[in-house]
């Protein structure tokens, strides 16, 4: 394989909005993803943390893409300062916890909320978080319904996750990545 001359790299910063109720693991798996580490502690986001990666993709390697995370507060009283956040949103991760059927049955109303003010078509994935709990018994979303919600969100694809165990993070972020040069590329 030749070398690529640095002419022909192309950058792109993109960015991924990662929403879902407090308590779902939002920010342990941007935590996952950007630095490799999980915390058992966290405190509360509020408003928003914001982390950055860039992003190595084999199917394009001359592509250099960063990535803006936008990890949101779920809390309901937080809902007010959410807005502006999503502005200029790439592709979202909706994210609930597999122990807490609440946060499943609030997804809906998350999507309404981002495409108040990104509309629709913006590339999407659903996660199921804390898988590792789940397979302990606690689950009160199976995969299935996963699947439906996935289907009647229009997200891509829908993943069960565990930021503690660091199943299936890295993958997620990837995927949605090339579905958002995808989309914004026409590749």
């Amino acid at each position: 394989m030749g070398k690529i001359s640095e002419k022909s790299i192309r950058s792109f910063i993109y960015k991924v909005c990662v929403v879902g109720d407090g308590g779902v693991g939002k920010t342990s798996m941007v935590l996952r993803y950007c630095e490799n580490t999980f915390k058992d502690n966290y405190i509360m986001t509020i408003g928003s943390n914001f982390s950055t990666k860039q992003v190595e993709l084999e199917e394009y390697p001359n592509y250099l893409v960063k990535l803006q995370l936008w990890d949101l507060a779920g809390q309901k009283h937080f809902s007010f300062v959410r807005p502006p956040f999503y502005r200029g949103g790439s592709g979202i991760i909706y994210t609930f916890d597999l122990t807490r059927r609440s946060s499943f049955q609030n997804i809906l109303e998350w999507k309404e909320e981002v495409e108040k003010v990104i509309g629709n078509g913006k590339p999407s994935i659903l996660v199921g978080n804390k898988i590792d709990l789940a397979e302990k018994g606690n689950r009160e979303v199976g995969e299935t319904d996963g699947e439906s919600l996935k289907d009647e969100i229009n997200a891509i694809s829908y993943h069960e996750a565990s930021a503690r165990e660091n199943i299936n993070v890295e993958s997620i972020f990837e995927e949605l990545t090339l579905a958002i040069l995808k989309n914004t590329q026409k590749l």
